[in-house]
């Protein structure tokens, strides 16, 4: 199988066209004619991921995030994207980019790994909003990501007690979805991958502290969406098998390190 033939199947035939030709999915390097057989499937592609994918024998990686600098992989000239952009010509690997099509085709897929991973019950819209079939509190919420999704210190805004069922997920980087949610009257939770703080994140502690049920809970942008990136690995592994096609997921850790 060519790569661009098992990316045209991944992406969701016409998906670019149907949104009018703007999508930051597609090739990102590399030669989309070449045959495939082994994809390294990460949310981003550090490199460090880029060396262990080239070690692996990869001829693919498969990325959520930018590879190169910026939403459209567009700034080329960045020293670490010339440095990059060389590791993988030297390896043979070919680039492409899966997100809007993970998070806007047929459902949020992200979203949808999350929520199987955590193993909740509850009515997800496909697209950010979630009602859990039964109430939970927001630190028992926090504390179940830490332990099921090994995000080291999830980041609490607002209320810790009190049951909630109605759940926001902006998971990696919503811009003020969390907020916005938020000030609504029927969501109770917003779950994030990154916020600003001062614009989404004090209003909510300015709720709580009027005690009003709000909270935000922030994850960090790689724990909040790459068990998503993982599920598709295992997709691949399980769909494309008779077409000899093998798919690794290689984990790029969290940004942050802590001093504990």
């Amino acid at each position: 199988m060519k790569i661009y033939e098992l990316m045209d199947d991944i992406i969701g035939h016409g998906f670019i066209e149907s949104r009018g030709g703007w999508c930051v999915d597609g090739l990102k390097y590399g030669d989309p004619d070449g045959d495939v057989s082994k994809v390294a499937v990460c949310l981003t592609a550090t490199v460090d991921v880029i060396r262990a994918a080239a070690e692996w024998g990869a001829q693919l990686i498969i990325t959520h995030e930018p590879t190169f600098g910026s939403h459209l992989d567009d700034e080329r000239d960045m020293i670490t994207s010339t440095i990059k952009a060389k590791m993988l010509e030297d390896a043979g690997l070919t680039v492409y980019r899966w997100h809007d099509s993970t998070h806007f085709f047929d459902g949020d897929k992200i979203g949808e790994s999350f929520i199987s991973h955590m193993g909740w019950e509850g009515d997800f819209n496909g697209d950010m909003d979630l009602t859990l079939y039964s109430p939970k509190t927001p630190i028992e919420i926090a504390r179940e990501i830490s332990e099921k999704l090994d995000i080291k210190h999830p980041r609490i805004i607002g209320k810790l007690d009190g049951e909630v069922t109605r759940i926001n997920l902006s998971l990696g980087a919503r811009g003020s979805d969390p907020y916005t949610a938020l000030r609504t009257d029927d969501h109770q939770v917003a779950i994030a991958g990154e916020i600003c703080e001062w614009y989404d994140g004090e209003p909510i502690r300015d709720l709580a502290q009027l005690g009003y049920q709000k909270t935000l809970i922030v994850l960090g942008h790689a724990g909040s969406e790459r068990d998503g990136m993982a599920d598709l690995a295992d997709r691949i592994n399980r769909d494309y098998v008779e077409a000899g096609i093998e798919a690794k997921y290689f984990e790029c850790g969290e940004l942050y390190t802590y001093a504990d």
